[in-house]
Parts: structure tokens; sequence; C-alpha cells
């Protein structure tokens, strides 16, 4: 098998949860899923969720406890 690494992020705030929704043209997309994909050769995993964030929110992160 071929597996592939991801990350995700689960932000919780005032009782609420942070989703992302899939953009059309991506597969499943409308979907709601938690912000995050897919890591890079040779990146890391706080690279990848800081990336995967900015390209998903156009925000920067500081990431806690991964």
């Amino acid at each position: 098998m071929n597996f592939k690494i991801v990350t995700a992020a689960i932000v919780l705030q005032d009782n609420k949860v942070l989703l992302t929704r899939r953009a059309p043209g991506q597969s499943l997309e409308g979907y709601w899923e938690f912000p995050g994909g897919k890591v890079e050769e040779g990146e890391s995993l706080q690279e990848c969720l800081k990336r995967e964030i900015f390209e998903e929110l156009g925000v920067q992160v500081r990431l806690g406890n991964i």
C-alpha cells in the first residue's frame, strides 16, 4: 500500500469548531473538513499545517502542540 501523510487542525473556541468547505472542482467538492492537507516531500508536519492553513484560509498561524 502507498500511504500519504496528512495533517489536520482541530480548532476549538467558545464551543465552536473550525471547519472548511472543499472548493468547487476538488474531489468531494462542497464537503466539510478540518483544515489541513498532504505533507510535501521534505516538509515537517508543522510546516505542512501552516502552509495548508495559509493556502486554504489566507492566514498565518502559530501552532501549539501537535
